[in-house]
């Protein structure tokens, strides 16, 4: 009952998300990102209409109903959702309920389903736009900051275990800076910002466990970057599906990784 909950609360919060993570867009000075970076000019994101590509119909919360959007053609362009839509709305309350079948407290449930809507969002918004809106991993952050050690008290758990989430979000973060540092261009700082959040959740489970979402989201990323290199030729590929996607499949099999 509770992962059937979960799963349906995961559905409206889905919902209710779809169009705001659709205003988001890339704003480039240049026409092409490698001159922009080459200039050294801001990329950013930037909010504008909810729009899918080819169609100047500002996307409303009726046409973007679960279920019904991914089969039925809607008045955005005659055409079904994009796969975007399918994403967030599949993601999110799979991803939840998922969590829901990991955990037993309700209050690492809710903590923990608050990092299931963040990665998703996170992942999504990056795969359509290279770019991460610089709140999001805070907003995730600061879930962390409140869930955790009320999820704590509440499951009476071990008090160190806010202490390894600190610690792994630091130490993640800083690992990340140290890769950003010395290697310019290659990894974005929305992708450093990023480490806070996943540290902290997956460091609450077992600071070791960092380690194997680190790893599970390196493959993730290699075969993504082949993959975005192969069917578009572009160089710069979203890093942040891999590292969301490898710290939700290291959470769901931490009894098994790290016991």
């Amino acid at each position: 009952m509770t992962t059937l909950l979960a799963g349906l609360l995961g559905l409206l919060a889905a919902w209710a998300l779809t169009v705001p993570l659709h205003r988001f867009k890339e704003f480039r000075p240049l026409g092409r990102r490698d001159l922009t970076d080459e200039a050294g000019l801001d990329i950013r994101a930037v909010r504008r209409h909810a729009r899918y590509a080819r169609s100047t119909h500002d996307v409303k919360g009726t046409d973007v109903v679960p279920v019904l959007s991914w089969l039925l053609p809607g008045r955005v362009g005659a055409t079904r959702a994009p796969a975007s839509v399918l994403a967030i709305q599949v993601g999110i309350p799979l991803s939840v309920a998922l969590t829901a079948l990991r955990f037993d407290s309700v209050a690492l449930v809710v903590a923990y389903g608050w990092f299931c809507v963040m990665a998703v969002a996170v992942a999504v918004t990056d795969a359509r736009i290279l770019l991460i809106p610089w709140w999001m991993p805070w907003v995730g952050a600061a879930g962390a900051a409140v869930l955790l050690p009320l999820a704590t008290a509440v499951g009476d758990l071990p008090a160190e275990r806010v202490l390894w989430a600190a610690g792994s979000a630091a130490g993640a973060f800083g690992f990340f800076f140290v890769l950003f540092v010395a290697a310019p261009g290659k990894l974005g700082f929305s992708d450093v910002r990023l480490m806070v959040p996943i540290g902290a959740f997956v460091g609450f489970i077992s600071p070791l466990l960092v380690l194997w979402a680190l790893m599970i989201g390196s493959v993730l990323g290699i075969v993504g970057g082949i993959a975005s290199r192969a069917a578009t030729g572009e160089r710069h590929f979203a890093f942040g599906p891999a590292l969301c996607g490898g710290a939700l499949v290291a959470i769901w099999l931490s009894e098994q990784l790290v016991g």
